[in-house]
């Protein structure tokens, strides 16, 4: 098995945050002097037909294998450019049509490793032939060989088996990009397509996987270079369990020092009531708040992009909406707004939460909000061990819960939780339900649920009904 150090050294591979010019029809024009050890050189300076400033593009530095890393950096100039992997309909792009900065920074951190790796053991990427025709023979190859660094740290808890499977996600796109533009003959790892099979069951969801056959099929694509779930961490155990806040410790949550500012509050609720991860609700945008008084409406539904750039609609009961309404027009985060504009311009869509300099906030500033009630709590010699992401979890299951007690059809509850949470697999929705038909609650937490989720019962009846009609029909 290859070695590697506890921590990949920094200066073998550097992530630089630089501002780039992409613009279209590149042209040489004049010539500039560049100092170079004991001499003066003189370079072409290129010039663009239409410029395109990008700032903080990350590029990767390493000087023992400089090509690589221009290959690499050439494969992420790609992606934002739309020339490969384009984001899907529904993603988030970037004026040119490709992937995001913020994306470009994470497929740069997956490369960064997998860089170091090549130049700590001066290995060739580009080996794409196994010696033999065999699965053994295989793991051989470079991607093979990084994927069982990744395991070894997956095993001594350095990272999860998620952000391990995410590294070599990024590998794989490498690799296609560079068989695309011809860069090698073919790709060292294999894809197969395999069918998720759901039995017929009453309800809309199953509407999803219908065919004219009696067993429904799902086909999804996998491929082999990928970390197998045997090497979970204990973190992802852990991670699996559900964990929703009981009325007590919602109380503590809310009622606590840290969370008494507005904005808090707002992060909170959006995540108890609507189901929202830290990072959806700092890339909450202010037009979808509007004025609940200007219509009778008990619910409003609204478009966010969520995980993995995919977009999904969201119900914000009418309590809510006003509370958001207010704080979007309340004086401070109406300088803030200013300060926005003056920063990124009127034209770029704002988000609800910004910080004191105009910008917006990071997600991680809202996951800390449950670390901050932690201290505070130990400080007066009571435990809380509850995160952010919990409240997204009390949301599944009380919703689940509440419609189950409303009585709506089973497949109608597994279809809009599902939809609602934005999952991908139904087995992390039918968690939630099955956790919710195990549980009574108390009566503070009913009496919380229905405050919460009476706005959307009339909406949720009316839905479910008009399923129930469609799959009569």
């Amino acid at each position: 098995m290859d070695s590697v150090p506890q921590v990949l050294p920094s200066s073998l591979v550097q992530v630089v945050r630089v501002s780039i010019n992409l613009g279209d029809l590149p042209y040489f024009d004049g010539q500039s002097e560049i100092a170079m050890k004991n001499e003066v050189a003189e370079i072409r300076d290129i010039h663009f037909h239409r410029d395109h400033v990008v700032e903080g593009f990350p590029l990767l530095f390493c000087p023992a294998r400089i090509i690589d890393g221009l290959e690499m950096n050439l494969f992420m100039e790609h992606r934002y450019r739309g020339k490969f992997l384009p984001p899907k309909k529904g993603g988030k792009r970037n004026v040119r049509g490709g992937v995001t900065v913020d994306t470009l920074g994470g497929i740069a951190n997956s490369l960064r490793g997998f860089l170091a790796w090549l130049a700590e053991t001066n290995t060739d990427w580009r080996e794409v032939y196994a010696v033999a025709d065999s699965e053994k023979a295989k793991e051989w190859l470079p991607p093979y060989r990084y994927r069982k660094v990744l395991i070894e740290r997956v095993k001594r808890e350095d990272i999860s088996r998620d952000t391990a499977n995410l590294y070599l996600s990024h590998i794989r796109q490498f690799y296609e990009w560079a068989l695309k533009t011809r860069r090698i003959e073919r790709i060292p790892f294999t894809y197969s397509r395999i069918a998720i099979k759901k039995p017929r069951k009453d309800g809309d969801f199953d509407l999803l996987f219908s065919t004219f056959q009696d067993e429904k099929a799902l086909m999804i694509q996998t491929s082999d270079l990928t970390i197998p779930k045997k090497y979970k961490s204990k973190n992802d155990a852990l991670g699996e369990a559900l964990t929703p806040y009981t009325a007590a410790e919602l109380r503590v949550f809310f009622d606590s020092k840290y969370m008494q500012l507005e904005n808090r509050k707002l992060w909170g609720e959006l995540g108890l009531a609507c189901g929202l991860r830290a990072m959806e609700v700092a890339g909450f945008p202010e037009d979808i708040v509007v004025d609940p008084v200007l219509t009778d409406k008990t619910v409003f539904e609204a478009t966010i992009l969520g995980k993995f750039n995919k977009e999904r609609k969201i119900l914000i009961p009418r309590f809510l909406m006003k509370s958001l309404w207010e704080f979007k027009n309340s004086p401070e985060r109406l300088r803030r707004a200013a300060k926005w504009d003056l920063l990124k311009g009127s034209g770029k869509r704002r988000p609800l939460f910004l910080n004191r300099s105009g910008g917006g906030i990071k997600s991680k500033s809202i996951t800390n909000a449950a670390s901050k009630v932690v201290e505070e709590q130990l400080m007066v010699g009571q435990s809380f061990e509850r995160g952010f992401h919990d409240l997204r979890a009390t949301f599944a299951t009380s919703l689940a819960r509440f419609m189950l007690e409303k009585h709506l059809p089973l497949g109608f509850i597994q279809y809009k939780l599902m939809a609602l949470m934005g999952h991908e697999n139904f087995s992390s929705t039918l968690k939630y339900i099955n956790f919710a038909r195990s549980v009574t609650f108390e009566s503070q937490m009913e009496d919380w649920v229905n405050r919460i989720f009476s706005d959307l019962n009339p909406t949720l009846s009316a839905e479910a009904k008009t399923h129930a009609q469609g799959v009569s029909a």
